[in-house]
C-alpha cells in the first residue's frame, strides 16, 4: 500500500510560507542554524546587463558527433533493438519491477541524522524527511549524485503516468582519481513508501547514439549532470563544459525510453558480471552493463557564441565567456514557468559566479527541444544576476526570493535571498550537498536535495542521502 500521501500545495500559500521563512531567516532570533562555511561570506545579488544575452543565448543542436542527427539515429536505434512500434514507457513501468530500495527517515535509515551522517554531527540540519540509497549506490566510489528534480516540476499536477517520482542524476567517474565524467544516468525514486520507509527506484542509464561502421549504436553520456529539472516530457541536464562538445543544456525526450529487456538483440540485461562486458553494439549483439532502461540523448542547447561546430569553452565568473552550467532549477512561480541554471565558482578571480534565468513553454502548449522559449530559434536569459556565494552548487527560487546551496570539502550552507536585499541568510545544509528541487507536494513547501560523498565500510549509510527541509 503507498502510504504518506503529498498533498497539494497552492502556489499563493508556497509563496507566503516562502517569504516569511526569508524574513525569519534574515533576523536575529536566537537558534537559526548559520551555514557551515567560514570561508564563504555571502554577499547582495547584483543584476548583470554587459554582454548577458550574447553569452548566455542558447541555439538548437541535434547533429551528434558523426555529423547525423540524434532523432534519427534514435528511430534506427529502435528499429535495430526491434522496439519499433511500441508504446513508450510509462514512468510506472519503470518502477514496477525496480532494481533497488532505498530507506527513508528515521525508521529507515537513521545513520543519516548520526554523527557520521550528512544530516547529523555538530551542524545538524532542520529536517524530518529523507531517503537513503542502498548500500551498493550509497558506498559507491565511482557513481555521484548531483542534480534533483521530480514529478512536481514535470507538471502542474505534480505526477507522471500516475506516479510521483523523484529525479537524481549521477556521473560516473573516469577513475578513483579522475574526477572527469565518462558516464551518466538518472534514478527515478518513488515519492511514496511502499512499505515501512521504503522506496522503489530505478537507474537508467542516458545513452549517446552513434554512427559506426554503417550501424547505430550508443555510448554513455560524458556528463557531471550537475544539474537536473524535469519539465513536459523532457529532461533537461546542466553540463558544466568539461568536454566542450557538451557544454550546455542537455535535452532528454522522456517518450525516447527504451526498455531493453523488451528487445531481443540485448544480451547482458541483469546479467552477472556486467561491468566487465562491453557497451552498446558488439558483434551484432547490443550491451547495456546490466541496465535494463536506456534514455537517449535527443539535443543540447549550446551558447551560441561562435559557430555550433566549434564548441565553445565556459569560464564561470568572466563575463568574456559564455557561462559554465553547473545546476538547474525550476520555478514556476512564473507565467510561464521558467529555469534557472548558475556558475560552480572557486576563486576571488572568479567571484561567486552567475545565475541567469530563461523562460520555458507554458504547461498547456505543445513544445519540443525541451520546452525552451525561443525567438528566431534562439533561447536567450530574461534576468542574469551573480550568486550571493561561491561554491554554489544549486539554485531554485519562487515569487522572487532564491535559494542556493553551497559545498565544497566538508562545509555546506543553504542562503536565502532577493535580489535588490542587502543580507543573505545563512543555514545549514547536508554535507556534500548539490542540486535543489522545489516540492510542491507536502502538506508545507519543501526544498529537497541530494548529498553526494560515499560511505565506508564502517559505515555505509547515511552520507549519500536524498533530502528535504522546510525553507
Amino acid at each position: 500500500m503507498r502510504s504518506r500521501p503529498f498533498r497539494t500545495l497552492t502556489a499563493v500559500s508556497a509563496a507566503a510560507v516562502l517569504t516569511a521563512a526569508l524574513a525569519v531567516s534574515q533576523s536575529a532570533a536566537a537558534g537559526v542554524p548559520r551555514a557551515n562555511d567560514p570561508s564563504n561570506n555571502p554577499a547582495p545579488m547584483t543584476r548583470l546587463s554587459v554582454n548577458t544575452n550574447t553569452l548566455y543565448s542558447l541555439r538548437w543542436d541535434e547533429v551528434g558527433p558523426d555529423n547525423r542527427p540524434y532523432p534519427g539515429l534514435i528511430t534506427q536505434l529502435r528499429r535495430d533493438l526491434n522496439l519499433a512500434g511500441r508504446p513508450r514507457v510509462p514512468l510506472s513501468r519503470v518502477l514496477e519491477t525496480p532494481n533497488h530500495l532505498a530507506r527513508s527517515d528515521h525508521a529507515g535509515c537513521p545513520e543519516a541524522k548520526g554523527p557520521g551522517g550528512a544530516l547529523g554531527g555538530p551542524h545538524p540540519v532542520l529536517t524530518d524527511r529523507w531517503i537513503c540509497f542502498n548500500q551498493e549506490d550509497s558506498t559507491s566510489p565511482a557513481w555521484y549524485p548531483q542534480g534533483v528534480s521530480g514529478t512536481w516540476d514535470a507538471n502542474s499536477g505534480g505526477s507522471v503516468d500516475g506516479v510521483r517520482a523523484f529525479a537524481v542524476g549521477w556521473y560516473h567517474r573516469t577513475s578513483s582519481g579522475d574526477k572527469t565524467p565518462n558516464a551518466s544516468r538518472v534514478s527515478f525514486v518513488d515519492e511514496a513508501a511502499t512499505g515501512p520507509s521504503v522506496h522503489r527506484y530505478q537507474n537508467v542509464l542516458l545513452g549517446l547514439p552513434r554512427y559506426r561502421n554503417g550501424r547505430v549504436t550508443f555510448e554513455s553520456v560524458p556528463t557531471h549532470a550537475g544539474g537536473l529539472i524535469w519539465y513536459h516530457n523532457y529532461l533537461l541536464i546542466a553540463d558544466d563544459g568539461q568536454r566542450r562538445d557538451f557544454n550546455g543544456i542537455l535535452v532528454f525526450d522522456m517518450r525516447d525510453l527504451l526498455d531493453l529487456r523488451a528487445s531481443t538483440r540485448v544480451a547482458d540485461v541483469s546479467v552477472p558480471a556486467y561491468r566487465q562486458r562491453p557497451l552498446g553494439l558488439h558483434n551484432g549483439w547490443f550491451y547495456s552493463k546490466g541496465y535494463r532502461f536506456l534514455l537517449p540523448l535527443r539535443g543540447i542547447w549550446r551558447p551560441s557564441v561562435g559557430p555550433l561546430t566549434t564548441p565553445q569553452p565556459c569560464h564561470a565568473g568572466d563575463l568574456r565567456y559564455p557561462p559554465c552550467y553547473t545546476y538547474a532549477g525550476l520555478d514556476r512561480s512564473t507565467s510561464p514557468p521558467s529555469f534557472l541554471t548558475g556558475e560552480w565558482c572557486t576563486s576571488s578571480a572568479c567571484g561567486t559566479g552567475r545565475v541567469a534565468r530563461f523562460p520555458l513553454m507554458p504547461d498547456t502548449a505543445s513544445c519540443a527541444r525541451g520546452c525552451l522559449r525561443t525567438s528566431d530559434g534562439t533561447a536567450r536569459p530574461t534576468q542574469v544576476f551573480t550568486q550571493p556565494a561561491r561554491y554554489t552548487q544549486g539554485g531554485v527560487s519562487w515569487k522572487g526570493t532564491y535559494q542556493f546551496t553551497t559545498s565544497h570539502g566538508g562545509a555546506a550552507g543553504r542562503f536565502v535571498t532577493r535580489p535588490g536585499a542587502t543580507t543573505v541568510a545563512r543555514h545549514y545544509a547536508g554535507t556534500g550537498v548539490q542540486d535543489l528541487y522545489w516540492n510542491r507536494g507536502t502538506s508545507t513547501p519543501m526544498l529537497w536535495s541530494v548529498t553526494e560523498f560515499p560511505g565506508t565500510a564502517a559505515r555505509p549509510l547515511g552520507r549519500r542521502v536524498l533530502y528535504g527541509v522546510h525553507p
